[in-house]
């Protein structure tokens, strides 16, 4: 699924019941030490943007909303981007699960 946003125009995207998929298992939720980033970068490159909860997201249960200004998407070249929302369990850098993994295009207004 490809999402869209404009360049120059604030931007917000909503994960619902957000946890971690376990084989046979319900997902686990995300815990408070946990740590869940979005980003938005070009595929095999660092991110153009990252943001780690709870800076710049809101939190209702087990869904995540994460919001991008004006400013920051106008500093976006009009690209397709790959978007990522990844949690790395006790942030310890070693069990780092993807989320979601999307494609954003970003266009000209």
């Amino acid at each position: 699924m490809r999402n869209k946003i404009v360049q120059g125009e604030a931007a917000s995207f909503a994960f619902f019941h957000v946890g971690i998929p376990i084989e046979g298992e319900s997902k686990l939720k995300i815990k408070p030490n946990d740590k869940l980033t979005f980003t938005i970068g070009r595929r095999n490159r660092k991110p153009i943007l990252e943001k780690v909860f709870p800076d710049g997201f809101e939190k209702t249960d087990d869904s995540y909303f994460v919001f991008l200004t004006a400013e920051e998407t106008a500093k976006m070249p009009c690209l397709l981007y790959q978007m990522q929302l990844t949690v790395d369990v006790r942030s310890k850098g070693k069990e780092i699960y993807t989320l979601v993994d999307r494609e954003l295009e970003v266009t000209a207004k």
